[in-house]
């Protein structure tokens, strides 16, 4: 009979101890996925995109612009259906394809998932 009590009450102390919040990283925490063309507008139109040395941005005016690999990177973007969808060319040799791609943001990172987050992805560092 006294182990059942002891059963008991170790149950009852148990069930009153408040848990202890499980900690994620702040770079977890912050993670946001730009739902909205002003969430998109706000966190990355304007900013420089750095992907292992090559970078290039969204501008406000539709278009993308920048140094990629030497040659040059330029398109245009919209926002359609969550997604922000470009196309254009790395100088004359490569054609990037209509590409609709979601992104999420994470302090100064972006992890950009393509084909509607169907796709491969990779992140940039945002400037």
């Amino acid at each position: 009979m006294r182990l059942l009590g002891c059963a008991m009450a170790l149950a009852g102390l148990t069930a009153c101890m408040e848990t202890a919040p499980v900690e994620t990283g702040a770079a977890e925490a912050a993670s946001m996925t730009l739902t909205t063309r002003a969430q998109f507008e706000q966190a990355i139109v304007g900013r420089t995109l750095d992907f292992q040395g090559n970078t290039f941005a969204f501008n406000a005016d539709g278009t993308i612009s920048g140094p990629w690999d030497g040659q040059g990177i330029s398109g245009t973007w919209t926002w359609e259906e969550g997604a922000a969808c470009r196309e254009g060319s790395i100088g004359t040799s490569r054609t990037l394809d209509l590409d609709c791609q979601i992104w999420a943001v994470s302090g100064n990172e972006a992890t950009v998932t393509r084909d509607r987050g169907n796709g491969a992805s990779f992140v940039y560092s945002i400037r």
